[in-house]
């Protein structure tokens, strides 16, 4: 039987990353007991406006009309992301608010060179219930969860040496959070990516003085005045 295949029958172990920068999340491995929660997030529109190719799977109806994510698709889904963290292919997180225990969104890395790769790549992402964030005033929350797992990309997991990160060019939220909080420079034009905007960030741009990761905690620490 196939390494992956003989390794899913005992899902792999829960993964918990350390405490977040202001310690107001959680970040995890997912569980049976979120699907519902996230099928919900995945079903927001405004969460997912920036997200046209992630539908659930067969659920383009007629004129182009998203379908809706049931919890079996997010257990398939997750199934995937799991089978693919055996082969050190992807690493996918819940974001839970700590004080409540409530599942905000979902980050990580849904693709990674596998171990060994020279100059391995991670791309990272993130969605969130905006809504639910805006209503309790949860500011930053995407900084906190993206500093987290950039963290323990760069210090835990084997031979990661740049995080990427891909957003549609008319994301203005995340495009202006990737330029003006982390200070990263687009690295194709338009003309090369037409409607996809790449940014990304080496282990030495993230860890050196003014660089990313202080850039990033910078922001952080205003939040606690």
């Amino acid at each position: 039987m196939p390494q992956t295949e003989s390794a899913l029958l005992t899902p792999p172990p829960l993964i918990t990353l350390p405490p977040t920068y202001l310690s107001r999340l959680t970040l995890r491995t997912q569980l049976p007991s979120d699907f519902e929660r996230i099928a919900g997030i995945f079903n927001n529109p405004t969460a997912m406006k920036y997200l046209d190719g992630l539908a659930p799977p067969g659920e383009w109806h007629e004129g182009r009309v998203r379908g809706l994510w049931n919890p079996s698709d997010i257990a398939a889904r997750v199934e995937l992301q799991e089978r693919a963290r055996v082969e050190g292919k992807a690493l996918a997180l819940a974001i839970i608010w700590t004080e409540t225990g409530e599942l905000v969104g979902v980050t990580g890395y849904a693709r990674m060179e596998p171990p060994g790769t020279p100059g391995r790549k991670a791309e990272l992402g993130i969605i969130t219930d905006v809504d639910l964030v805006s209503s309790r005033g949860w500011k930053s929350l995407g900084t906190e969860a993206l500093h987290a797992a950039t963290k323990y990309a760069f210090e835990e997991l084997e031979d990661v040496e740049e995080i990427t990160l891909v957003t549609q060019q008319q994301n203005d939220e995340m495009r202006g959070w990737s330029e003006k909080v982390a200070g990263l420079v687009p690295k194709l034009t338009v003309e090369e990516w037409g409607h996809v905007a790449w940014y990304g960030y080496t282990r030495g741009e993230w860890g050196t003085k003014g660089g990313v990761r202080d850039r990033l905690e910078g922001k952080l620490e205003r939040l606690r005045s």
